[in-house]
């Protein structure tokens, strides 16, 4: 449980919260390719192994925030907090039971791995309309009290998603992860060997060089 609780931490907590809030602030506004654009770019500077400092990842949380706020202007001053478009706290996540807090996190992984290959994709002009929908709903998912019964169709539309991407050529149905190693330090085999032998979906590594491209190119940019 600890390890959990370490796999992010300082601002890339509070920026995976912003994220969450500036996904459900848009529910009920037209998606827009700016925030669908900012929301990949926040979830790429998330990963750990992409080697971002803390400036950077407090930059692209101030970022986020604005664009939220200028999405849903009024919450910011709102007397009334109703908590639909507040940031999320993350470390909920990492007290929920083992199973939920396995899937939740396997969806905040997967969906850090669809923006690597779902950014420069965009930026050549190449989008699905599927994959940008599905940013919305699985960092929105993140925060709702859900039973894993709820949580797998997710996971599986996850594994679609990565199907229509599919840069790294993989045959049949995976997830692929950056941190993989990291992740693998505190999963039990019980859950991937589960989600393998009862729904076919294997969770693959994400090639260094393939996170190392985007990396270098937000950096630029």
């Amino acid at each position: 449980m600890q390890k959990m609780k370490n796999q992010m931490s300082g601002f890339q907590n509070e920026l995976t919260g912003a994220l969450i809030g500036l996904a459900k602030a848009c529910k009920m506004n037209i998606r827009q390719a700016a925030v669908t654009r900012l929301l990949m770019e926040g979830l790429i500077t998330t990963v750990k192994d992409a080697g971002f400092n803390d400036q950077a990842v407090e930059d692209m949380l101030e970022k986020v925030r604005n664009e939220k706020n200028r999405i849903a202007p009024g919450c910011a001053t709102c007397k009334s907090v109703c908590g639909n478009t507040s940031d999320y706290d993350i470390k909920n996540v990492w007290t929920c039971d083992e199973e939920i807090r396995f899937f939740k996190f396997l969806i905040l992984s997967g969906i850090k791995g669809i923006a690597v290959y779902a950014h420069p994709a965009m930026g050549k002009g190449y989008e699905s309309d599927k994959i940008n929908e599905f940013f919305y709903k699985a960092l929105s998912i993140i925060s709702y009290d859900l039973t894993m019964e709820d949580l797998l169709p997710v996971v599986a539309e996850m594994a679609e998603m990565n199907q229509i991407i599919n840069c790294t050529r993989q045959a049949g149905s995976f997830i692929t992860i950056p941190d993989y190693e990291s992740m693998h330090e505190f999963l039990t085999r019980k859950m991937p060997a589960m989600l393998e032998e009862k729904y076919h979906i294997s969770l693959i590594p994400m090639p260094k060089e393939d996170l190392k491209k985007i990396t270098d190119q937000l950096i630029l940019n």
